[in-house]
Protein backbone atom coordinates (compact mmCIF):
# COMPACT_ATOMS: atom_id res chain seq x y z
CA UNK A 1 0.00 0.00 0.00
CA UNK A 2 1.47 3.33 -0.79
CA UNK A 3 0.43 6.16 1.29
CA UNK A 4 2.71 9.02 1.90
CA UNK A 5 1.81 11.42 5.17
CA UNK A 6 3.50 15.17 4.87
CA UNK A 7 3.24 16.92 8.17
CA UNK A 8 4.68 20.53 8.71
CA UNK A 9 4.25 21.69 12.91
CA UNK A 10 3.41 25.15 13.69
CA UNK A 11 5.72 28.00 14.58
CA UNK A 12 4.98 30.74 16.82
CA UNK A 13 6.21 33.82 16.93
CA UNK A 14 6.11 36.39 20.23
CA UNK A 15 6.42 40.09 20.51
CA UNK A 16 7.52 41.69 24.12
CA UNK A 17 7.60 45.32 25.61
CA UNK A 18 9.32 45.76 28.92
CA UNK A 19 7.24 47.31 31.48
CA UNK A 20 7.99 51.11 31.93
CA UNK A 21 7.95 52.89 35.17
CA UNK A 22 8.95 56.69 34.89
CA UNK A 23 9.31 59.09 38.11
CA UNK A 24 10.19 62.25 37.87
CA UNK A 25 10.75 64.57 41.52
CA UNK A 26 12.24 67.52 42.16
CA UNK A 27 14.59 68.12 45.02
CA UNK A 28 12.30 69.01 48.19
CA UNK A 29 13.00 72.62 49.83
CA UNK A 30 14.71 72.39 53.24
CA UNK A 31 15.26 75.48 55.75
CA UNK A 32 17.83 74.75 57.97
CA UNK A 33 17.46 77.40 61.43
CA UNK A 34 20.92 76.63 63.59
CA UNK A 35 22.44 78.19 66.72
CA UNK A 36 26.45 77.96 66.76
CA UNK A 37 27.56 76.08 70.29
CA UNK A 38 29.59 78.08 72.96
CA UNK A 39 31.74 77.65 75.17
CA UNK A 40 31.96 79.80 78.89
CA UNK A 41 35.14 79.41 80.61
CA UNK A 42 35.68 81.11 83.89
CA UNK A 43 39.49 80.14 84.97
CA UNK A 44 40.91 81.60 88.40
CA UNK A 45 44.30 80.84 89.34
CA UNK A 46 44.81 78.15 91.55
CA UNK A 47 45.92 78.94 94.73
CA UNK A 48 47.45 76.38 97.69
CA UNK A 49 46.63 77.17 101.22
CA UNK A 50 48.80 75.45 103.86
CA UNK A 51 48.61 76.39 107.49
CA UNK A 52 51.64 75.18 109.60
CA UNK A 53 50.57 76.91 112.90
CA UNK A 54 49.69 73.29 114.40
CA UNK A 55 53.19 71.73 113.44
CA UNK A 56 55.04 74.52 114.14
CA UNK A 57 53.90 75.01 117.37
CA UNK A 58 54.62 71.42 118.11
CA UNK A 59 58.02 71.41 117.17
CA UNK A 60 58.52 74.76 119.46
CA UNK A 61 58.06 76.98 117.03
CA UNK A 62 55.16 79.45 117.81
CA UNK A 63 54.03 82.40 116.67
CA UNK A 64 53.83 85.39 119.20
CA UNK A 65 49.99 85.05 120.07
CA UNK A 66 50.47 81.31 120.54
CA UNK A 67 53.74 81.69 122.76
CA UNK A 68 52.50 84.05 124.82
CA UNK A 69 48.81 81.70 125.67
CA UNK A 70 51.29 78.96 126.17
CA UNK A 71 53.94 80.44 128.51
CA UNK A 72 51.00 82.52 130.28
CA UNK A 73 49.31 78.71 131.09
CA UNK A 74 52.72 76.92 131.87
CA UNK A 75 53.55 79.70 134.03
CA UNK A 76 50.03 80.00 135.93
CA UNK A 77 50.41 75.62 136.72
CA UNK A 78 54.61 76.06 137.57
CA UNK A 79 53.44 78.59 139.96
CA UNK A 80 50.58 76.52 141.08
CA UNK A 81 52.98 73.45 141.51
CA UNK A 82 55.43 75.68 143.30
CA UNK A 83 52.19 76.91 145.71
CA UNK A 84 51.85 73.19 146.56
CA UNK A 85 54.88 72.33 146.65
CA UNK A 86 55.44 74.83 149.51
CA UNK A 87 53.00 74.68 151.84
CA UNK A 88 53.75 70.73 151.94
CA UNK A 89 57.16 70.95 153.10
CA UNK A 90 56.12 74.36 155.62
CA UNK A 91 53.42 71.64 156.65
CA UNK A 92 56.13 68.83 157.14
CA UNK A 93 58.47 71.34 158.75
CA UNK A 94 55.77 72.60 161.00
CA UNK A 95 55.36 68.69 162.83
CA UNK A 96 59.42 68.69 163.58
CA UNK A 97 58.76 68.04 166.70
CA UNK A 98 56.89 65.05 166.34
CA UNK A 99 59.64 63.65 163.60
CA UNK A 100 62.89 64.57 164.13
CA UNK A 101 64.13 63.25 160.97
CA UNK A 102 62.42 65.55 158.59
CA UNK A 103 64.88 68.04 157.58
CA UNK A 104 67.03 65.06 155.90
CA UNK A 105 64.03 63.05 154.34
CA UNK A 106 63.30 67.02 152.99
CA UNK A 107 66.95 66.89 151.49
CA UNK A 108 66.23 63.66 150.16
CA UNK A 109 63.33 64.02 148.34
CA UNK A 110 65.00 67.38 147.11
CA UNK A 111 67.84 65.35 145.54
CA UNK A 112 65.66 62.26 144.06
CA UNK A 113 64.28 64.15 141.24
CA UNK A 114 65.17 62.51 137.69
CA UNK A 115 64.69 63.71 134.47
CA UNK A 116 62.40 61.71 132.23
CA UNK A 117 63.72 61.90 128.79
CA UNK A 118 60.91 61.35 125.90
CA UNK A 119 61.81 60.37 122.31
CA UNK A 120 59.45 60.97 119.54
CA UNK A 121 58.78 62.34 115.76
CA UNK A 122 58.02 66.03 115.47
CA UNK A 123 55.43 67.35 114.60
CA UNK A 124 53.02 64.69 114.89
CA UNK A 125 50.09 66.45 113.04
CA UNK A 126 49.82 67.21 109.41
CA UNK A 127 50.00 70.89 107.55
CA UNK A 128 46.35 71.56 106.86
CA UNK A 129 46.33 72.31 102.88
CA UNK A 130 43.72 74.06 101.42
CA UNK A 131 42.89 74.56 97.32
CA UNK A 132 40.51 77.44 96.27
CA UNK A 133 40.43 78.32 92.48
CA UNK A 134 39.81 76.74 89.18
CA UNK A 135 38.41 76.47 86.23
CA UNK A 136 34.40 76.53 85.23
CA UNK A 137 33.26 75.68 81.98
CA UNK A 138 29.95 75.79 80.66
CA UNK A 139 28.63 74.54 77.38
CA UNK A 140 26.20 75.79 74.89
CA UNK A 141 25.71 72.54 73.17
CA UNK A 142 23.67 74.93 70.16
CA UNK A 143 20.81 74.07 67.81
CA UNK A 144 19.44 72.85 64.12
CA UNK A 145 15.97 73.10 63.32
CA UNK A 146 15.04 71.71 59.42
CA UNK A 147 11.91 72.42 57.99
CA UNK A 148 11.24 70.18 54.49
CA UNK A 149 8.29 71.32 52.17
CA UNK A 150 7.21 68.54 50.42
CA UNK A 151 7.13 67.79 46.30
CA UNK A 152 4.32 66.18 44.41
CA UNK A 153 6.33 63.54 42.65
CA UNK A 154 5.66 62.85 38.62
CA UNK A 155 4.71 59.13 38.10
CA UNK A 156 4.57 57.26 34.62
CA UNK A 157 3.74 53.17 34.46
CA UNK A 158 3.67 51.29 30.94
CA UNK A 159 2.46 47.55 31.28
CA UNK A 160 4.20 44.77 29.75
CA UNK A 161 2.97 43.58 26.48
CA UNK A 162 3.10 40.07 24.73
CA UNK A 163 1.79 39.31 21.06
CA UNK A 164 1.54 35.88 19.94
CA UNK A 165 1.07 35.44 16.56
CA UNK A 166 1.68 32.24 13.56
CA UNK A 167 4.18 32.24 11.49
CA UNK A 168 3.40 29.11 9.94
CA UNK A 169 0.36 27.26 10.19
CA UNK A 170 0.46 23.35 11.41
CA UNK A 171 -0.70 20.82 8.79
CA UNK A 172 -0.78 17.37 7.65
CA UNK A 173 -1.47 15.71 3.99
CA UNK A 174 -2.49 11.85 3.28
CA UNK A 175 -1.84 10.98 0.08
CA UNK A 176 -2.25 7.18 -1.35
CA UNK A 177 -0.48 6.45 -4.55
CA UNK A 178 -0.90 2.94 -5.07
CA UNK A 179 -3.26 0.80 -7.61
CA UNK A 180 -5.96 -0.42 -4.68
CA UNK A 181 -8.19 1.58 -2.99
CA UNK A 182 -10.53 -0.41 -0.47
CA UNK A 183 -12.69 2.52 1.46
CA UNK A 184 -15.76 2.05 3.77
CA UNK A 185 -17.62 5.16 4.54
Amino acid sequence: MGLQINQSFGRLGINTTDAIISIKSQRAAVKTTSRLPRIQTDMRPMQIHIDQKQCFCEVGLKTADVFTKAMAQASKQKGQRATASTARKGDFLARVNKNPKAIPVLAKSVMQKSADFTIMAMPKSRPKINFSGGMDINWDMGEVELETTAVKQEIYAGRAGVEVYMIQRPYIEIEYKGRLLDTII
